[in-house]
């Protein structure tokens, strides 16, 4: 009787091993999607990269399989990148936040900025993304590698 009783639990236990086995086997061949993330850019005065980072962005948000929201906050730009964002969002998919200019500048008017940007984030995973503070020589291209890169796998 024991015999059996030993028999039947080895029997238990290959069986629970072996659906542990195909189970991590199939996750090899199955995703699943990636929590959603929302993307917040804070930006100013950055017309020459701004359609390049759109364009980037959508392009990786269509071959990836994790949810991307993203949100962009003009903050009070001089130069006409506000209304190239204006152009972008007719043909690309993302939510725009502009601040008006005559605001006062200084750190309260950078953190409402962001404030902004985050009560417009649907998604519990913020990846935040401050371009103004980034010199105007670095190009979209060179912040975004390592999000680009990462996948968020």
């Amino acid at each position: 009787m024991w015999s059996v009783m030993g028999y039947m639990v080895i029997l238990v236990l290959a069986c629970y091993g072996v659906y542990y086995l195909v189970q991590d086997l199939l996750r090899f061949f199955i995703y699943e999607p990636g929590p959603p993330v929302s993307l917040l850019v804070v930006l100013q005065d950055r017309a020459p990269d701004v359609e390049y980072l759109i364009r980037k962005m959508d392009n990786w948000r269509k071959q990836q399989w994790v949810e991307l929201e993203l949100v962009v906050v003009d903050d009070g730009s001089k130069d006409d990148t506000t209304e190239i964002l204006g152009k972008l969002q007719q043909k690309y998919s993302f939510r725009l936040i502009t601040l008006e200019k005559e605001q006062p500048a200084g750190e309260a008017r950078g953190e409402q900025a962001l404030q902004t940007g985050l009560l417009y984030c649907h998604n519990a995973l913020v990846w935040l993304v401050d371009l103004r503070k980034l010199p105007q020589g670095l190009q979209a291209d060179k912040v975004f590698r390592v999000f680009l890169c990462q996948g968020w796998r």
